[in-house]
């Protein structure tokens, strides 16, 4: 995984931003980081990565 706290931490925003509209189901920042750690070990246990789009230059 190219940076796995960034990953984390959009994906903790992710789950922020989907639940900000929605009282009864609102997480913490805490609780979101995680929730957004699970995702990414869970990822990582399947053997799938989260890397950089690469530009066609490269």
């Amino acid at each position: 995984m190219a940076d796995t706290h960034q990953a984390m931490t959009i994906i903790a925003t992710a789950i922020l931003d989907a639940l900000k509209e929605q009282p009864p189901h609102q997480m913490g920042t805490e609780e979101a980081k995680i929730v957004a750690k699970c995702v990414v070990e869970a990822l990582a246990d399947a053997q799938l990565e989260i890397v950089p789009v690469q530009s066609s230059n490269e």
